[in-house]
């Protein structure tokens, strides 16, 4: 790892764990938006949103619409592999982008992998896991989560 690459994952790292922890949600959102991830206005995400990405290069995109409520605990995988396991030299990963469209809401605790996009107005139920995408405007539940209805517009 060379300076410069240190330098931009302390950076990072800082950035992530100050900024997106912060008490107050408009820093939070400033913080993600530093990270490079689009965010629009009026979002709320707490203080334990834990998005999982490499710190240097190759994090994947995120995309956040606007007036989105993300609950408690939630999880967005951007990127994930096999570290040290030697399976790793099999699997190629590739970071992917999640997108989650304006007035979109995810109940606490769920987990949205790579590659997903949720629709605008989707609502997803408690501890779901998100793995494929979500069309605007219905309720999904589950792991994996499933459409169970359609929301009156």
């Amino acid at each position: 790892m060379t300076i410069i690459e240190a330098f931009i994952r302390c950076k990072n790292k800082f950035l992530y764990n100050f900024g997106v922890r912060f008490p107050f949600s408009k820093v939070r959102v400033k913080a993600l938006r530093h990270l490079g991830y689009s965010v629009g206005n009026d979002v709320y995400f707490p203080s334990d949103l834990t998005i999982t990405f490499n710190y240097v290069y190759h994090r994947g995109e995120l995309i956040i619409g606007d007036r989105v409520a993300i609950g408690p605990k939630c999880v967005l995988v951007l990127t994930s592999h096999g570290n040290f396991s030697k399976i790793g030299k099999c699997v190629k990963k590739k970071p992917q982008c999640i997108t989650i469209n304006n007035d979109a809401w995810l109940g606490a605790g769920v987990i949205v992998l790579p590659g997903v996009t949720i629709g605008e107005g989707a609502v997803i139920g408690a501890g779901a896991v998100v793995t494929k995408d979500v069309p605007p405007f219905t309720i999904s539940v589950g792991n994996p989560a499933r459409v169970i209805k359609e929301i009156n517009r």
